[in-house]
């Protein structure tokens, strides 16, 4: 039997449609992102050949809630390993959702204290943390959806804004805060453990934390206009960084999240070149997928990105309003795969013959290009 009730009562309330400020927010990201500065020389990339090493392919696709209708500008997504459940921050629903790997719905909430959910994590016990748009709190609920508290995070200082949040294996909970430019680091009894960073663009700084994701040695760290990737080890140590906000394959427009492959590979999206970057535990680049568009293997303004425990990846993407999960797969696109109508794409037909209906369109679509924006299905981007 599942753990979820049938309908949580918060879920029955009307929600928030997109507002003034909601749509005009590509538009101002597009705008910020032309001004973004070379700030830092990335690693080099490593040596590519004309066949791929590997490719992903699309697995599932999910939009809907089991009650509460489609996504509505969803911002956020994370696995929780223990229940192994994908979990959906769906912004303009005011609603937070979960789902199997595979897709199906099993339950949604909403909450009078909670408003527009950016962002979300799970830890072991089956809690919720929540950043709404408040950003000076991270807000924490039973899986039923039963608020437990507003988290008091000493050191986040009197105004913060908080980018990001994140949870490890062991309970500590990772808050990117972009007041003080720093990540802050809390144990499972909310005491603080280490902070690390400082406001800047050289190694260690940051300046608009995005992403965060940690495995048993590293933390991984994205920004918008600092160093665009930063490692660091358990110790809050700079270790390595690369990505300059800039034209080149192995540099970003908008890197918006981050999540890491259980081999070491970091995976990234970058949200105005519409693409998932693969680069190595070195920070060599690796290979990029994606395109703008509704089509399988294309995405569109991906805002998220989480991996389970078999590298499965969940790419959250705001402007499809849907979540696409991949696997990674070795080897090159398999010949049968390739569309040469779709400009060297795969065939957008994994689902039984027929192309995945559209979902929404996202703002200006065809304004989504920067800077080495492939517009292209994914497997045609190299």
């Amino acid at each position: 039997m599942s753990r979820f009730p049938e309908k949580h009562p918060a879920a029955q309330a009307p929600y928030k449609k997109m507002g003034i400020a909601g749509a005009a927010l590509i538009p101002a990201l597009l705008l910020a992102a032309a001004a973004l500065p070379a700030q830092y020389n990335p690693s080099p990339a490593a040596p590519t050949s004309e066949a791929r090493q590997f490719h992903i392919k699309p697995v599932t696709i999910f939009g809907e809630h089991l009650y509460e209708g489609t996504f509505a500008n969803p911002s956020g997504v994370a696995f929780d390993a223990t229940a192994n459940e994908v979990w959906v921050a769906d912004t303009q629903n005011n609603l937070v959702g979960a789902f199997t790997p595979d897709g199906v719905p099993l339950f949604a909430f909403g909450s009078d204290d909670m408003v527009e959910p950016v962002r979300i994590a799970t830890d072991a016990n089956g809690r919720l943390y929540v950043l709404d748009n408040d950003r000076t709190t991270v807000k924490v609920y039973s899986y039923k959806g039963d608020p437990l508290a507003h988290l008091a995070l000493p050191g986040l200082g009197e105004k913060p804004i908080i980018g990001t949040i994140a949870m490890d294996a062991d309970g500590n909970l990772y808050v990117g805060e972009n007041e003080s430019c720093q990540v802050l680091v809390y144990g499972p009894d909310g005491k603080p453990r280490q902070r690390f960073g400082s406001c800047g663009v050289d190694e260690g700084e940051f300046q608009s934390i995005t992403g965060i994701a940690v495995d048993a040695t590293r933390i991984v760290v994205t920004d918008a206009q600092g160093v665009s990737v930063q490692v660091f080890d358990k110790h809050g140590d700079f270790v390595r960084g690369w990505g300059r906000h800039d034209m080149g394959r192995e540099n970003f427009s908008f890197p918006s999240s981050v999540a890491l492959l259980s081999d070491g590979r970091v995976v990234v999206t970058d949200a105005l070149r519409h693409e998932i970057k693969f680069f190595d535990a070195e920070g060599h680049y690796l290979d990029r997928f994606g395109g703008i568009g509704w089509r399988l293997g294309q995405i569109a303004f991906p805002a998220g990105i989480a991996a389970d425990p078999n590298g499965r990846l969940y790419v959250l993407e705001k402007g499809n309003q849907r979540v696409q999960a991949f696997v990674v797969v070795a080897g090159d696109f398999p010949p049968d795969a390739m569309d040469t109508n779709r400009n060297n794409g795969p065939k957008g037909q994994a689902s039984v013959g027929k192309e995945v209906p559209r979902i929404s369109s996202p703002s200006g679509s065809n304004s989504g290009s920067s800077p080495g924006s492939p517009q292209q299905p994914l497997g045609g981007n190299r």
